[in-house]
């Protein structure tokens, strides 16, 4: 039987008159990675703030793990993992540092734990530099790091590879596939960048002025025009 670890019924979003979110209903199952793709303001950023509890829907049901965000949030949040935006750390810490603080608030994080994901980071010797040194995609590799902390289930992230090198995007990638393959981890990509999205993942979400218009998941075809003719019929 398919585990769906991420669930979304209806969701909607207004931001003062405007609805930025428009019925946005899907799932996505244990061991997938789903891109979410959009252009720039479609909705994309929006719609992670309020699966990771950032921000409220004005209607809908989001169910994660089988626990609803609404009804259950911490048992539905315990198992999440995410990057949105830039991750903030304290500058004045080291990278180390920063992930130590982080596991004292959270349960059953041991200093074996901790060492794997400083390994999944690739900051080497940086990860006992202070933060404030940090260049953007530095950042990035730390709030992976921090992202994979607890025994998740479900990873989101937001623009992952703003910022990396192009050691860096393949590396992320790589860690990707690990965590789904080998762990059964559900990862929820957003991009609008198609040409890392077509290559890492088993299906893909439209979005398009707040409203989801189309999925795709024979990615054998050509994404780049799939988008196009998503974005071209919405427009319409």
């Amino acid at each position: 039987m398919i585990q769906k670890v991420l669930e979304l019924k209806s969701i909607s979003k207004k931001r003062g008159k405007l609805r930025v979110l428009k019925d946005i209903s899907f799932s996505i199952s244990k061991g997938e990675i789903c891109g979410f793709v959009g252009k720039n303001g479609a909705g994309k950023t929006t719609l992670i703030k309020i699966i990771t509890g950032m921000l409220f829907p004005d209607e809908g049901e989001i169910i994660i793990g089988g626990k609803s965000l609404e009804t259950e949030r911490e048992e539905a949040l315990q198992n999440v993992g995410a990057i949105v935006e830039t991750p903030e750390f304290y500058g004045y810490m080291t990278g180390r540092q920063n992930l130590n603080y982080i596991a004292s608030m959270l349960e059953n994080v041991t200093k074996d734990k901790i060492e794997d994901v400083i390994k999944y980071s690739k900051l080497g010797v940086k990860i006992d530099k202070k933060v404030k040194t940090y260049s953007l995609g530095m950042k990035q590799r730390l709030g992976l790091a921090q992202a994979l902390m607890g025994e998740i289930s479900l990873l989101i992230l937001d623009e992952p590879t703003n910022g990396l090198d192009p050691i860096g995007v393949v590396e992320l990638k790589k860690t990707i596939k690990i965590l789904a393959e080998e762990k059964g981890v559900c990862v929820f990509i957003s991009s609008h960048i198609l040409s890392e999205i077509e290559s890492i993942c088993t299906k893909v979400i439209f979005i398009n002025e707040g409203k989801i218009v189309g999925t795709c998941s024979n990615l054998k075809q050509n994404l780049e025009e799939k988008f196009i003719e998503m974005m071209g019929e919405n427009d319409e």
